[in-house]
C-alpha cells in the first residue's frame, strides 16, 4: 500500500515536537485510502506489489487501465502505477507522467487529488519545495471538501519551514487553524506557529501573543491539554502573563461551536482521507469549500430548531448578520460558509447586497489559505458591482489609518489586476504602506508599477522621485522623474525612461509611444545641431529609441511593422553599429537565437566602446544559464572601459559583488 515508505521517511524528521509531527504524520497515511483499490484485478496487482514482484504488479495495473479505460478503477490503477515507479522502481520521470495522466484525464476526481498529493510529496522529498508547494496549494483550493486538503495544508506549511520561509509557514499554520476552529488539530498548529516565531523568527513578542491566544481560546477544549501546558511553560519562560481560558460553553455561540466541532471530529474519516467519490462518500460538503455547510452553522447557532427565515429573502439577511458575528470573533470558516450562502441566495433573488459581504467572503477564503478562491470571489463580484473594488480600497485605507499595515497590504493586494483602471492608484496606496514600514526598495518597486500602469499618475511619479532621492540616494534618476512631474519639456531621457519603465512591466502600448516620442525628440534636435560630436550622439539616440519602439511593437503582435521599422532605419543609417543590434533584438523575439547572437556580436565588433549590444548579449547568456559567459564578456569589456557604470552594475548584480 502507498505512503508506507513516505511515513517511514517522515518519521525520521520527527525529532523536535512529537505530537506536532504525529499530526503531520496523518498526512502521510492520508493517501492510503486513496490508493486502496477494489476489484479482483486490483487486488491481484496489490498482492504482487506486496510480494515485491513490481514488474508483475505494474503489468497487472496496466491491464486494468487498458481494459477499463475511463473508469474509477483505471484511475486508481494509474495512481498505483505512479507510486510503484517512484517508490519502488526508481523511475521518477515515468511515475510523474503516470500521475499527470490521471490529472489530465479526470482533473476533478479524488484520484486527481491523490495524484497531486503524491507529486507534492515526491517533490518535497527531492527538496524541490516550490514545485511541491504548487501541488499542495492546488489541492487546498481545488479539493477543499476532502480531508486530503487539510493534510496538504500541513505539508504546505512544513515545506515552507524546510525552505526556511518561516513567515509563510506561520501564515499557513494560521490558515489551518482557521479552517479547524476549536479543534485539537488547530491547537497543535497554533503551538507550532508560536514555536517558529520564537525559535526561527526570534520574535518573542509575537510568540507571546500566539501562546496567550492558544491558552485563552483552547485552554478548555478537550484534547488540547498537552499544547496548553507547553504554551504555559513557554509563557513563563518569556516572563509573560498567562490568561484565563475562555469557556467555550459559556455562550450560545460557544456551545454551538463546541457541538459542531465535536460532531465533525467524531465523523472525521480515520486514516485521513475520504473514500473515492466512485466508491460513495459518506458526507456531502457544501460547495463553498469551507468544510461546513451554512445550514449546519445556522442550525447549531440557533439551537435545536435553528434559525428559520421566511420565503421573502430575509433569511440571507439573518445569515449575513450571524456571519458578521463569527467574522468578528475570527471564526473565518463558519463566517465564510454563511457569507457564501447568503450571497448565493441574494444573487438568486436578484437582490442588492452590501459589497462588503463579497470582501469579507474573500478575506475568509484568504484566512483559511484558499487564496485562489479569494481572488475569484472579488473578480466575479467586481463584474457585478463596481462598488466592490471601492469597498476593498476603502477597507485598505482604514487599515492604513489605524496603522494595521500588514492588513492594509493584504487588502490592497487582493484587488490588483481586477480593475485595470484602479491598479495605478492601488499600487500608489501600497507604496504609502511600505514607506511607513521603512522598506524603500519595495516602495520603489510598487511605485514603478503605479507609473507603468498609468504614466499620468503624477502622485505616483512624485512619490517615486522622492523615494529615489531621499531614501535610495539615486538622485540622477530621481531628477528625471521630478522633471517629468514638473513638465520641464519633452526631453529624450524623460521619454526613454518612461518607455523603459512601461516596457519592464509589460505595458507595451505605452512603451511604444514613449520610445517613439524619445526618437522624435532626438531627431528634431539632430536637425538643428551643427556639432559633429553632438550629431553622433543624437543619431545614436534616434536609432536606439526606434529599435526599442520596434521591440515593443513586436510584443503587440505587429511583427511586420516592427521589422519595417528596423528596415527603414537600416536604409537611413546603413553603416551604424546599432542596426545589427536592432536586427538581433527582433531575431531574439522571433526565437532565432543563433541569428540574434551573431547580430549582437556584429554590433559589438562595429563599435567596441558601445555597451548596448554588449549588455543585450550578456543578458541573453544569463537567460540561458550561461552565467560564466556573461561574466567573461562584461569583465573583458571593463578591462578597457573601467568607468562604464552600466556594465559594472550588471556584473555586480550577476556576481553579487557589492564592493567598488
Amino acid at each position: 500500500m502507498k505512503f508506507l515508505a513516505q511515513l517511514a521517511n517522515f518519521q525520521k524528521l520527527a525529532v523536535k515536537s512529537a505530537k506536532y509531527y504525529t499530526l503531520i504524520a496523518v498526512i502521510l497515511v492520508a493517501g492510503a485510502q486513496i490508493g486502496c483499490v477494489t476489484g479482483n484485478a486490483l487486488r491481484t496487482a496489490e498482492k504482487l506489489a506486496a510480494e515485491k514482484d513490481y514488474r508483475g504488479a505494474l503489468e497487472a495495473y496496466q491491464n486494468v487501465v487498458d481494459t477499463k479505460p475511463g473508469t474509477p478503477e483505471a484511475l486508481q490503477a494509474q495512481v498505483a502505477i505512479g507510486e510503484l515507479l517512484i517508490e519502488q522502481m526508481n523511475q521518477p520521470a515515468e511515475g510523474i507522467k503516470a500521475y499527470e495522466v490521471v490529472i489530465a484525464e479526470a482533473p476533478e476526481s479524488d484520484e486527481a487529488a491523490g495524484a497531486h498529493y503524491n507529486l507534492g510529496m515526491h517533490y518535497y522529498r527531492e527538496k524541490n519545495y516550490e514545485t511541491a508547494q504548487t501541488q499542495f496549494d492546488t489541492i487546498i483550493n481545488k479539493f477543499p471538501q476532502l480531508e486530503l486538503s487539510h493534510n496538504a495544508q500541513l505539508m504546505l506549511a512544513k515545506s515552507y519551514e524546510d525552505a526556511q520561509n518561516f513567515e509563510q509557514a506561520v501564515e499557513i499554520y494560521d490558515n489551518f487553524a482557521n479552517r479547524n476552529p476549536r479543534s485539537e488539530r488547530a491547537a497543535i498548529a497554533i503551538a507550532r506557529k508560536g514555536q517558529i516565531q520564537k525559535e526561527n523568527l526570534k520574535d518573542e513578542e509575537e510568540a507571546k501573543r500566539t501562546y496567550q491566544s492558544l491558552v485563552k481560546r483552547y485552554g478548555k477544549v478537550e484534547g488540547t491539554e498537552e499544547e496548553i501546558e507547553k504554551a504555559k511553560q513557554e509563557l513563563t519562560a518569556l516572563n509573560a502573563s498567562i490568561p484565563e481560558p475562555d469557556d467555550p460553553l459559556a455562550t450560545q455561540q460557544g456551545r454551538a461551536l463546541a457541538q459542531l466541532e465535536a460532531t465533525r471530529e467524531r465523523d472525521r474519516p480515520r486514516g485521513g482521507a475520504e473514500r473515492s467519490r466512485a466508491m460513495g462518500n459518506v458526507q456531502t460538503i457544501a460547495d463553498s469549500g469551507f468544510g461546513v455547510s451554512a445550514s449546519e452553522v445556522m442550525r447549531n447557532f440557533g439551537g435545536q430548531g435553528g434559525i428559520a427565515g421566511d420565503e421573502q429573502g430575509s433569511y440571507y439577511d439573518a445569515e449575513l448578520m450571524i456571519a458578521s458575528f463569527f467574522y468578528g470573533d475570527e471564526n473565518y470558516r463558519d463566517a465564510g460558509a454563511l457569507y457564501f450562502d447568503a450571497i448565493a441566495r441574494a444573487e438568486s433573488a436578484k437582490a442588492k447586497i452590501d459589497p462588503y459581504a463579497y470582501l469579507r467572503l474573500s478575506i475568509c477564503y484568504r484566512k483559511v489559505g484558499m487564496h485562489q478562491r479569494a481572488k475569484e470571489v472579488l473578480k466575479q463580484a467586481a463584474k457585478r458591482d463596481s462598488g466592490v473594488i471601492e469597498a476593498v480600497i476603502n477597507t485598505g485605507r482604514t487599515h492604513y489609518t489605524s496603522e494595521s499595515y500588514e492588513q492594509a497590504l493584504e487588502t490592497y493586494n487582493s484587488v490588483i489586476g481586477l480593475a485595470r483602471g484602479k491598479d495605478s492608484e492601488i499600487y500608489w496606496l501600497i507604496s504609502l504602506v511600505y514607506q511607513k514600514l521603512g522598506e524603500p526598495e519595495k516602495e520603489r518597486e510598487v511605485l514603478e508599477h503605479a507609473v507603468a500602469a498609468n504614466t499620468q499618475n503624477i502622485d505616483a511619479m512624485q512619490s517615486l522621485a522622492e523615494v529615489l532621492h531621499y531614501r535610495l540616494k539615486d538622485r540622477k534618476t530621481a531628477a528625471i522623474f521630478q522633471d517629468l512631474v514638473d513638465q520641464k519639456g519633452d526631453s529624450y531621457i524623460g521619454s526613454k525612461t518612461l518607455g523603459d519603465l512601461t516596457y519592464k512591466y509589460g505595458n507595451h502600448v505605452q512603451a511604444r509611444a514613449k520610445y517613439r516620442a524619445a526618437a522624435r525628440t532626438a531627431k528634431r534636435l539632430l536637425g538643428k545641431s551643427e556639432n559633429d560630436a553632438e550629431k553622433r550622439e543624437l543619431q545614436k539616440q534616434v536609432i536606439y529609441a526606434t529599435v526599442l519602439a520596434a521591440r515593443a511593437t513586436h510584443h503587440l503582435n505587429r511583427k511586420e511593422d516592427a521589422q519595417k521599422m528596423i528596415d527603414e532605419l537600416a536604409a537611413e543609417y546603413p553603416d551604424h553599429a546599432l542596426i545589427p543590434y536592432g536586427r538581433g533584438e527582433l531575431a531574439l523575439l522571433n526565437g532565432d537565437t543563433e541569428t540574434a547572437v551573431a547580430e549582437f556580436k556584429a554590433s559589438i565588433e562595429k563599435n567596441p566602446i558601445s555597451d548596448i549590444a554588449l549588455i543585450a548579449l550578456g543578458e541573453y547568456y544569463v537567460s540561458q544559464g550561461y552565467n560564466d559567459d556573461a561574466i567573461a564578456l562584461w569583465e573583458g569589456y571593463l578591462v578597457n572601459n573601467q568607468y562604464n557604470q552600466n556594465v559594472r552594475r550588471h556584473l555586480k548584480k550577476l556576481t553579487g559583488d557589492n564592493e567598488e
